[in-house]
């Protein structure tokens, strides 16, 4: 019975003052909206990345050219032409696939920024130089007409497999298969007849695989660049399993033949994953973590509202205690208005938080995540500050001399 009393009073003394009370807990509301956004947002992020990671499969490896060391104060320079030349070629990518047996397929490849035109239009485009397994290894595929094969590759064949937006911005509602497009180097200009539309896939990481275009790897060393080396190396492992054996099987066919692991480069999807999760874990704690000292100034103001209604209810006490109130009975009512006040102001804040993170998540399309543990700890950590914040007050309140509060005006 005494808990119901001291509970009621309690609550009448919250709602004694409506706007006091809730001035009091808007730092925690904010606190609270700030964690359950931070969090929200970060998780919804790291799962789009994620997604994004995947779509092109864990079991995917990337072999790029790597930087000659710098000595005597100079900087680490690129590989020039020849040592490209002794790396990344056609031939080496066939003796990583026939020596690796954690290899599945090597697709080697060769980009350039290069401008095309269509009529009167014209765009720079990402071109790439690559092989019939291109599909297989990037799980992306043609989606009208046919994809580059092994006669284009042999005949160094100018024909050409186009991305959607490359097809919007160029051939507008036209139909782009059979035509001719121009692609222009700084030397020369080559007519490629279109033979295939790529699939739609958007962007993926730092890559937006719908404005590229696709020609025989072959055709791009010998007829527009003159070059006899590729750009980096695609590598499918066998499965995800065997992925971190295929970097280490890859690295020593290189090594052994290079004695210098600067030449190059070989980074993994799930080293890449694994990578991206570790940094977004570490930034959501970072950013939680300021989020949380504004609980804690909120904890703060609502402890100078306690003081300020303790000093201003002391006649109020006093008439408590004189009719057979116990110290343990004001501590009680004093500390439950601090906590019903941070509980209230949590779960304002879970709300207006679940709110922000739905509109945020959905003006950057990224899937909404509302993390219940982060709702768990926003508000038993808003619990908490009451409790921490409301001692003060209320063991002020309870150790009142009920003659001296009476006398108090």
């Amino acid at each position: 019975m005494e808990f119901t009393e001291n509970f009621k009073a309690a609550l009448d003394g919250i709602f004694a003052n409506k706007v006091r009370s809730f001035l009091s807990i808007l730092g925690i509301i904010i606190g609270i909206v700030a964690v359950i956004t931070i969090v929200s947002i970060t998780q919804g992020a790291q799962k789009s990345i994620s997604e994004h990671i995947q779509a092109l499969g864990t079991n995917l490896i990337t072999v790029t050219p790597g930087k000659r060391r710098g000595f005597a104060g100079r900087k680490a320079q690129e590989l020039t032409k020849q040592e490209l030349t002794e790396v990344f070629t056609i031939e080496e990518g066939e003796r990583i696939r026939r020596r690796a047996s954690a290899v599945k397929l090597v697709v080697p490849m060769i980009q350039r920024n290069l401008l095309l035109q269509y009529k009167d239009k014209n765009s720079e485009i990402v071109v790439n130089g690559v092989t019939p397994e291109y599909q297989d290894v990037m799980n992306f595929w043609v989606g009208e007409g046919r994809f580059i094969d092994s006669r284009d590759i042999n005949s160094y064949r100018t024909v050409v497999v186009l991305g959607q937006e490359v097809v919007s911005e160029l051939f507008e509602n036209e139909d782009p298969l059979g035509k001719y497009i121009i692609v222009n180097t700084p030397l020369s200009r080559y007519k490629f007849r279109v033979i295939g539309v790529m699939e739609p896939k958007g962007q993926v990481m730092f890559s937006n695989f719908d404005k590229q275009v696709y020609i025989p790897v072959t055709t791009a060393q010998r007829r527009l660049l003159n070059v006899r080396y590729v750009t980096s190396f695609l590598i499918q492992a066998q499965d995800e399993e065997s992925a971190n054996d295929a970097v280490e099987q890859i690295d020593a066919i290189l090594y052994q033949k290079l004695q210098d692991d600067t030449k190059y480069y070989i980074f993994s999807q799930e080293q890449l994953l694994s990578t991206m999760q570790s940094t977004m874990g570490i930034f959501t704690i970072m950013l939680a973590g300021i989020a949380g000292i504004s609980l804690l100034v909120g904890g703060i103001g609502i402890m100078n509202i306690m003081l300020v209604s303790v000093t201003e209810r002391t006649r109020e006490i006093g008439i408590r205690m004189a009719i057979g109130a116990k110290r343990k009975d004001i501590l009680f009512q004093f500390l439950s208005e601090s906590i019903i006040l941070c509980l209230v102001g949590g779960v304002i804040g879970v709300a207006l938080g679940w709110v922000a993170s739905s509109l945020i998540a959905s003006i950057q399309g990224w899937p909404v995540l509302i993390s219940f543990w982060a709702i768990a700890i926003a508000l038993g950590f808003s619990t908490l500050v009451g409790l921490s914040f409301g001692v003060y007050p209320a063991n002020k309140a309870s150790k009142m001399n009920p003659v001296e509060a009476l006398r108090y005006e």
